[in-house]
């Protein structure tokens, strides 16, 4: 399960970097800032869903779990926005 999760998230990232890094160009966003736009969402994204899994192994409180995907359901609309942005733009 793990192995194939970190191949959806590899080949989501791949696909995310080229899209995010050509809207943040097409934005004006510095040149060395760019490239760092979509990688740091989608590390927050992968970093949610371990801290999901985790805390659901371990009993969390439902309070705990509602916010840890409350953050988990903000971080993934906002790559999805990263990734559609660019190509809707474009046409």
């Amino acid at each position: 399960m793990s192995v194939m999760v970190g191949v959806v998230v590899g080949l989501t990232f791949t696909f995310g970097f080229e899209n995010a890094l050509a809207l943040a160009l097409r934005l004006g966003v510095p040149v060395w800032v760019a490239p760092l736009v979509a990688p740091a969402v989608d590390l927050a994204v992968v970093a949610l869903l371990v801290a999901v899994r985790r805390l659901s192994a371990r009993g969390a409180s439902p309070a705990t779990m509602r916010s840890a995907r409350r953050l988990l359901v903000g971080a993934s609309v906002v790559t999805l926005a990263l990734n559609v942005a660019e190509p809707l733009v474009v046409g």
